[in-house]
C-alpha cells in the first residue's frame, strides 16, 4: 500500500472516530445540532458545539428537543410528560445548582408575623448575590398591631423594614429543606405607648409617635418543594439601639421577629432574555 493510500485510510478512520464521539440533538423542527452535552435539567439542555469544544456553552429549552442521540449509540426520546429523561441521580446536584443559578429571586408573603410589638402580616423580596445562591440579600417589610388587652394602648400599628443577609450553609445538600442564618437591620415607625417601669422619664400619653432602630440575628428554615415554590420560617432575636416616643429617648429593648412565609422563586426578565439569546 502506497503512503498516499495509507494517509487517506488513516484520515477516514479519524473522521469516522470523531463523528462517532459526538452527541446529536434533534430538535422538533427537524434541526440537528452536533454537540457535546454537559447537562440536561428539567427545562434546558446545556451543550458545547462539537466544532468548537473550547468555545462557550449554549442552552436550548428542553421542550424544543425531540430526541438526543449520544456518542455511545444510546438515545433519549423526549415526551411532554417526561421532563426528567436524562437526569440521572448522580446529576441531581448539578440540576439543583443550575436551577438555583436561574431562579435567583424570591417574592414572598407572610400571612402570619409575630414581633415584640404584636402580630400582623408581611412581604419580602430575596435575591441571590452569587451564581449558586449561597448568599442572598433579604428585605422583609412587616406591619404589626399591638392587640393589648388594655384598651388604652391597643391597636397601635408599627411598620418594620428589616434588610439583611442570608447565608445557606447546606445549599449543596440533596434535601429540599435548606437552613439559613444571617444578620438583619431593623427600622420601625408607627405609634405606641412607652413603658412606665424602665427608669426613664417619658410622657405616659397613649398612641405616641414611635421610632425604633436595632439589629437582629436571624435563623431560618427554607423549603423548596419545586423549582418555583418556596416555603419558609424565620426567627430573629436582637436589641434596639434607638427607641423613641415623640422624639424622646426611651430605654432600649429586646426585638423579636417570627414569620411564616410562602413565595415564588423566579428568574429576572433580563436574565431570561440573555439566556434565550445565548441559546440561539
Amino acid at each position: 500500500m502506497s503512503i498516499k493510500k495509507m494517509i487517506t485510510v488513516v484520515t477516514c478512520l479519524l473522521i469516522s472516530v470523531s463523528a462517532s464521539a459526538q452527541d446529536k440533538i434533534i430538535k422538533k423542527n427537524g434541526e440537528t445540532i452536533e454537540a457535546k452535552i454537559s447537562l440536561i435539567s428539567s427545562e434546558i439542555v446545556v451543550f458545547k458545539r462539537f466544532d468548537n469544544l473550547d468555545g462557550p456553552e449554549y442552552s436550548i429549552p428542553k421542550g424544543d428537543v425531540a430526541r438526543i442521540k449520544y456518542a455511545n449509540g444510546s438515545q433519549d426520546i423526549f415526551e411532554e410528560n417526561n421532563d426528567r429523561i436524562g437526569v440521572a441521580k448522580g446529576k441531581e446536584k448539578l440540576r439543583s445548582y443550575n436551577e438555583a443559578a436561574r431562579n435567583k429571586n424570591i417574592i414572598g408573603f407572610a400571612p402570619l408575623v409575630f414581633t415584640e410589638h404584636g402580630y400582623g402580616v408581611g412581604i419580602n423580596w430575596e435575591h441571590s448575590l452569587d451564581k449558586a445562591g449561597w448568599v442572598t440579600i433579604n428585605i422583609p417589610a412587616e406591619l404589626t398591631w399591638n392587640f393589648s388587652p388594655d384598651p388604652g394602648v391597643s391597636k397601635d400599628p408599627l411598620f418594620y423594614l428589616m434588610p439583611g443577609i442570608k447565608i445557606y450553609p447546606n445549599l449543596n445538600s440533596s434535601n429540599k429543606g435548606k437552613f439559613s442564618i444571617g444578620p438583619s437591620l431593623v427600622f420601625a415607625v408607627g405609634t405606641g405607648t412607652p413603658s412606665q417601669n424602665n427608669g426613664y422619664y417619658v410622657d405616659p400619653t397613649n398612641h405616641q409617635s414611635h421610632t425604633m432602630m436595632g439589629a437582629l440575628a436571624v435563623i431560618g428554615t427554607n423549603l423548596f418543594p419545586t423549582e418555583h415554590t418556596y416555603l419558609g420560617a424565620d426567627f430573629g432575636l436582637g436589641y434596639s439601639y434607638i427607641n423613641q416616643y415623640n422624639g424622646q429617648a426611651d430605654a432600649t429593648s429586646v426585638i423579636m421577629q417570627l414569620s411564616l412565609k410562602v413565595g415564588y422563586k423566579y428568574e429576572s426578565k433580563l436574565k431570561k432574555a440573555q439566556r434565550k439569546i445565548q441559546a440561539q
